[in-house]
């Protein structure tokens, strides 16, 4: 990846691509669907704890920028599990932005 110019979200195939050869580059060869899946959920997981710590939720505090890490960490990692699983992620998207917006916002009683 060229550093020297600015990322774009267009890049994420592309970027994805290279990490999950890189990780098969490296020998981890192993199930990759489910060890994305399981990798997707661990940063899942980061991502909250990082939340909790940040609103004094939990026993230890925690800066807004481990927030933002953690999530940047679950994003990518998203995307590698959907290059590693087949799935284009931007059409995935695009559909369930499509279903969030048709289906209302909250039930009426």
């Amino acid at each position: 990846m060229d550093n020297t110019r600015p990322f774009t979200l267009a890049e994420m195939p592309a970027v994805a691509a290279d990490i999950a050869d890189r990780l098969t580059d490296a020998g981890f060869t192993e199930t990759p669907h489910l060890r994305q899946a399981l990798a997707l959920a661990e940063e899942a997981g980061e991502f909250v704890g990082a939340v909790r710590r940040h609103y004094g939720m939990a026993r230890r505090t925690g800066p807004r920028e481990d927030i933002e890490a953690e999530l940047a960490d679950v994003a990518i990692t998203a995307f590698v599990t959907a290059h590693t699983m087949g799935i284009d992620l931007e059409r995935a998207i695009a559909e369930k932005v499509n279903v969030i917006y048709t289906r209302g916002w909250r039930d009426e009683r």
